[in-house]
Parts: structure tokens; C-alpha cells; sequence
């Protein structure tokens, strides 16, 4: 294909939103389901997340479920879930809710996390967060296994919602440090061997409630 027929199609797909179907472009945010859960749930499956359907009363008894099942020994939470973690008797329990220096001789050996997404965007399959003394980034980076819990409500269509998502809970304001997670951390060595857990969690699991 020539410079000037890439760059005709780049300008079509600006103006136009009209994307040529000659097989070198395809538009992989274009959603094939209408349902936004439906797009989300075929998504988050591609991007390696196990993925648990559950509802507001039984969101406790999956989580434990999740955790049994994965034979969790601890167990790290942040401070803003929609249930009562401590009613949980089967694993150890960790709150993050100390900062880093007072904290890392403990956080750092877990083998399991659990935090809170605000959004899912269903056009990508992924998460949106925000980090906050309520709810610290490192906890969905520093264990083997995170848990996400994502209410169904919070789920929108595109990247674009889920910032003003974010921004309307933050009363009209950008929070300052806002990231988006598709599922476990995976990377490629020099020959193009996949390997999991480098960068965050070897292993997530996506609670939907």
C-alpha cells in the first residue's frame, strides 16, 4: 500500500468515521455486541481475566468461593469495597490501609489481593481505577493473584465515558492519578515467548456483580 493511500484512509477514518475493508485495517474497538455487559464479559475474557458473574447478595460468598478455589493463603484489601471483607474466615487478612514504609514487610509476601474497580469500558474489556489513600495502586500489582470487583452499573461504552466516568465521581474534577487494567500482566521476550506476571499479577479474576 502507498504513502498516499495510508494517508487517504487516515483521513477518511478522521472525517468521515468511514474505514475501508480492504483487510489491512480493522477496527478492533468497533463493539460486536450490543449489550454493554455482553461486549464487556467477550472482551475481558480475551484479555486472560477469569471472570465470575455474581450479584450484590451473593458477592461475598463468590468472593470466597474465588479464594478457596485458588487455595489463597492471605489476603490484601483496600479500604473501599462494597462488602464486608472481614466476614471472610477462611484466608488471612491484610487492610492496606498504611502507608508503604510501614507496611511492606507484610504486603510484599501476599499471595492475593482484592480492590474495587469504578468503571469497566466495554469496548476494550478492560477497567478503569483510581488511586487514593482508600484504595493504593500497588495492590493490584504486587501479588500473584488480584480479585476485581466491578459493578455491572459502572460499565460504559468506550474510554472516552469512562474518563468522564471517573470525573463525574470525582465531582467534575480529574482525579490526579487514574489507571485502567485489561486483566494479567504478560509481556514477550526476544523470541516472542509470552510470560506472565512481570510487570503485575500472574493471575486475575473479574467479580461481576
Amino acid at each position: 500500500m502507498s504513502k498516499q493511500a495510508i494517508l487517504n484512509n487516515i483521513k477518511l477514518a478522521i472525517n468521515d468515521r468511514h474505514y475501508p475493508d480492504d483487510g489491512h485495517y480493522k477496527d478492533i474497538t468497533r463493539m460486536q455486541k450490543e449489550n454493554l455487559l455482553d461486549e464487556y464479559l467477550r472482551l475481558q475474557g480475551e484479555n486472560m481475566s477469569n471472570i465470575v458473574i455474581s450479584s450484590k447478595e451473593n458477592l461475598l460468598d463468590d468472593i470466597k468461593q474465588v479464594l478457596q478455589s485458588s487455595e489463597a493463603k492471605q489476603l490484601l484489601y483496600t479500604m473501599d469495597l462494597p462488602c464486608d471483607i472481614n466476614l471472610i474466615d477462611n484466608v488471612k487478612l491484610f487492610a492496606y490501609d498504611k502507608n508503604i514504609e510501614d507496611s511492606r514487610h507484610e504486603i510484599f509476601h501476599i499471595d492475593t489481593s482484592i480492590v474495587h474497580a469504578r468503571c469497566g469500558i466495554a469496548n476494550l474489556g478492560i477497567m478503569g481505577f483510581v488511586s487514593s489513600t482508600q484504595s493504593p495502586r500497588l495492590a493490584s500489582l504486587i501479588t500473584e493473584h488480584c480479585i476485581m470487583l466491578l459493578d455491572k452499573k459502572n460499565i460504559v461504552r468506550n474510554l472516552f465515558e469512562g474518563v468522564e466516568f471517573l470525573k463525574k465521581q470525582g465531582n467534575g474534577i480529574l482525579p490526579t492519578n487514574i489507571f485502567f487494567v485489561a486483566g494479567p500482566s504478560r509481556t514477550a521476550d526476544i523470541e516472542l515467548q509470552t510470560v506472565f506476571g512481570v510487570h503485575g499479577p500472574r493471575k486475575t479474576t473479574t467479580i461481576i456483580y
